[in-house]
């Protein structure tokens, strides 16, 4: 049994949760060892995570995102931080 967003993420894409929405149990459920990797496909079901193209991946060779995954733009730039994905040199 493959559970989303645990241990399956799209191929070509870096996931990213963002928790800051969801109820208060989902996110507790989420942060607690052992059973968060049941969370995980109920994050992505509610549209809590977020995929990211991998720099330097062919978009023809991307796999289609199931239902609940979200799409960031590949030069989006998380609050606070300083540079975004680079493909490797």
């Amino acid at each position: 049994m493959a559970l989303e967003g645990w241990h399956h993420i799209p191929r070509g894409y870096g996931a990213d949760f963002d928790l800051d929405g969801a109820p208060w149990w989902l996110r507790l459920w989420f942060h607690t060892p052992f059973i968060d990797r049941y969370a995980h496909p109920r994050v992505v079901a509610r549209g809590y995570a977020y995929l990211t193209p991998s720099p330097g991946w062919p978009e023809e060779q991307r796999e289609v995102p199931g239902p609940g995954w979200r799409l960031r733009p590949s030069d989006y730039l998380p609050p606070g931080a300083e540079y975004g994905l680079r493909a490797a040199d």
